[in-house]
C-alpha cells in the first residue's frame, strides 16, 4: 500500500485537501477551515483527515466508502468458522454490522456490554461473544493493513465444573448402553478424546496395526482444525476390532454410528444425538442425569484426565498433548495432584 499524497490548498475562501489516497484515487475534501485562520490550524485538520483515511484502509473517504463491521465479518466468515462457532459471529454481526470500523473502540464496546448484561446474558456468554468480535477485528485489521483496534476483555469465565466419575459408576452406565452406543463410549472413556471429536472420525485416521488414531480439534489458534495423533490401549483396539467386522471401513466413512447405517455425524446436532443415548443409559443405571450428578459427555474425557493425572506415571507436558490441550497449565490445574514420567504408562497405567 502506497503513503497517502495530501496537500494544501486554498479554494472559494477556505483550506481544502488535494491529492490521492494510497490506492491512487483522487482525494478533493474540503477540510472545513476558512482561509482566515491561522494555517496551523489547517495542518492540524489534514492530519484529522489523513489518520481517517489510514483508518479507512487507506482509502479516501468518499461518501458511503467507509468501511463498516460487515465488510470484516465477511472476511472472517471467507477463511472458514467452526459450525459450533456461527450463531457467535451472527450474534456480532446483528449488534455490530452496520456500525463503521471506526467508531469500534472501548466506549463503544462497554455500551455493548451493557446492552447484553441487560438481556440478562451471563458474563461467560459476554466473554464469548466479545472473544468472537475480537477474532473479527483483529483478523479484518490485518487483512485491510488497517492499525490494531485496542480491544477490552468483557465477561468472566464460568466457575469450574466438577466433572469426575468413578470409574465402577462409569462401566455400569456404559454396561446399560447398546453395542453401537458402548462401542462409542468405550473409545471416548478410554482415550481422553473431545466428544466431537470422535464422532468425526474417519477410518482413514485409525491405524490399527499401529495401535493410534489422528482426531481434529478446532481448539488450535484462532479457531482452526488442529490434528492431533494419540495411542490407544488394548480395550480401544478391541472396539475397533469389532467395528471392522461390521463396516466396510473405507477411508472417508465415518466410524461411529447410532446403528448400522446411520452416523452420528449425518446429524446436524450429533453430540446432542450422543447426548440423549447417555442420558437414557444413565437412567436405565439409576443416576440422575446432569452436570450435578457429574454424568456428561465431557466428563468421560475428565475422568481419563484425573486417572491419568493420579497414576504416578505421568509427565504432565505428555498428558498435556495426549488431551490436545495449548497450555500445560490447564492440565495441570485440571488433573494432577503429583506423578511424573512417560506417555505409554499413560496408556498401560489406565487398562
Amino acid at each position: 500500500m502506497k503513503e497517502l499524497r495530501l496537500r494544501l490548498e486554498r479554494s472559494r475562501g477556505f483550506y481544502c485537501a488535494r491529492g490521492y489516497d494510497s490506492f491512487d484515487k483522487p482525494v478533493r475534501l474540503s477540510l472545513g477551515v476558512a482561509v482566515t485562520e491561522d494555517e496551523s490550524v489547517a495542518n492540524k485538520a489534514l492530519g484529522k483527515l489523513e489518520a481517517a483515511i489510514m483508518n479507512n484502509g487507506g482509502h479516501a473517504l468518499v461518501k458511503g466508502s467507509e468501511l463498516t463491521v460487515d465488510v470484516l465479518l465477511e472476511l472472517y466468515y471467507e477463511r472458514g468458522v467452526a459450525k459450533e462457532s456461527l450463531n457467535k459471529v451472527k450474534h456480532v454481526g446483528d449488534y455490530w454490522g452496520r456500525i463503521k470500523v471506526s467508531s469500534v473502540d472501548e466506549a463503544s464496546i462497554l455500551e455493548w456490554e451493557r446492552s447484553m448484561i441487560a438481556r440478562g446474558l451471563s458474563p461467560a456468554t459476554i466473554k464469548r461473544y466479545n472473544n468472537v468480535f475480537k477474532a473479527v477485528i483483529n483478523y479484518g485489521c490485518k487483512s485491510k493493513k488497517l492499525p490494531p483496534i485496542r480491544m477490552p476483555s468483557l465477561g468472566q469465565d464460568s466457575p469450574a465444573r466438577k466433572l469426575f466419575i468413578y470409574n465402577e459408576d462409569r462401566d455400569k452406565i456404559i454396561s446399560f448402553m447398546d453395542d453401537w452406543c458402548r462401542r462409542y463410549f468405550t473409545v471416548l472413556a478410554w482415550s481422553g478424546a473431545r466428544p466431537k471429536e470422535l464422532i468425526g472420525l474417519l477410518w482413514k485416521d485409525v491405524d490399527r496395526r499401529g495401535k493410534k488414531f489422528t482426531i481434529q480439534s478446532y481448539k488450535g489458534k484462532d479457531g482452526m482444525a488442529k490434528a492431533r495423533t494419540i495411542p490407544f490401549s488394548a480395550a480401544i483396539k478391541a472396539v475397533f476390532d469389532e467395528l471392522s467386522k461390521l463396516s466396510s471401513c473405507l477411508r472417508d466413512e465415518y466410524v461411529f454410528k447410532r446403528d448400522s447405517e446411520t452416523c452420528w455425524a449425518d446429524y446436524e446436532d450429533s453430540t446432542k444425538a450422543v447426548a440423549y443415548r447417555l442420558k437414557a443409559a444413565t437412567l436405565a443405571a439409576g443416576y440422575e442425569f446432569g452436570v450435578e450428578a457429574g454424568i456428561s459427555l465431557y466428563a468421560f474425557r475428565h475422568t481419563f484426565g484425573t486417572n491419568a493425572g493420579n497414576n504416578g506415571s505421568t509427565n504432565p507436558m505428555m498428558l498435556s498433548l495426549y488431551m490436545g490441550h495449548k497450555k500445560v497449565q490447564t492440565t495441570v490445574d485440571n488433573y494432577f495432584h503429583g506423578g511424573v514420567k512417560d506417555a505409554e504408562m499413560l496408556v498401560k497405567g489406565l487398562e
